[in-house]
């Protein structure tokens, strides 16, 4: 999996936009360098994000998506009563429950029932919207954008003990308070580290 970003130039400088060793930065892609990008990104499999710069993102953001088959999914950042958040372990890696939204069903809807199949964690109350993250893959051979609508929600409830969904990959459901430590900061996404950021306090 695959983050991308597509930033205009100077809000680049001026934001945190997780970069590191696992990054790669490509200033005004062309359309060639776009068309190419899937093969790029087989090519550098430790490569975990990709920042598009440019000054015209709403055009880059045009062209990057023709490129690509579109899937939609929705998820959410769970809250029990006790200040604790719903985190899973899948496939090696700290993440949040989401999956794709089917069809005639609400974005609303697929983010309560990911979590709810993937965790076994129900009860749930949507509070606020979170934005959206972007992910590729790669599905034989066609390249994947996968856009993933985010929702805080509310467990009525406390340590709900759940039920990791063993056929996506999920081997651990925790309930976790803040601060979240280095091993789950290091071993996430920065999607989702963003996520938890746009919740303006531990309070939220």
């Amino acid at each position: 999996m695959y983050e991308v970003y597509i930033m205009n130039r100077p809000v680049f400088f001026q934001e945190n936009v997780p970069t590191n060793e696992r990054s790669m930065v490509i200033r005004e892609p062309e359309k060639s360098s776009l068309n190419e990008l899937p093969n790029l990104i087989r090519q550098h499999p430790d490569i975990q994000s990709f920042v598009l710069l440019s000054d015209h993102p709403e055009k880059l953001w045009m062209q990057f998506c023709y490129g690509y088959k579109e899937v939609l999914a929705a998820g959410c950042v769970v809250k029990n009563n006790e200040g604790a958040y719903l985190w899973i372990e899948r496939n090696g890696k700290w993440d949040l429950a989401k999956g794709k939204v089917e069809a005639d069903e609400s974005i609303e809807n697929a983010a309560v029932r990911e979590v709810q199949e993937e965790t076994g964690i129900g009860k749930l109350k949507l509070k606020q919207e979170l934005g959206k993250t972007y992910h590729t893959y790669d599905d034989a051979g066609t390249p994947v954008l996968k856009t993933t609508f985010w929702f805080l929600a509310e467990h009525a409830g406390a340590a709900t003990k759940g039920s990791p969904q063993a056929a996506e990959g999920i081997t651990g459901v925790h309930w976790i308070k803040r601060p979240f430590d280095s091993v789950i900061r290091t071993n996430t996404y920065p999607s989702i580290l963003g996520l938890m950021d746009r919740i303006d306090s531990p309070e939220a």
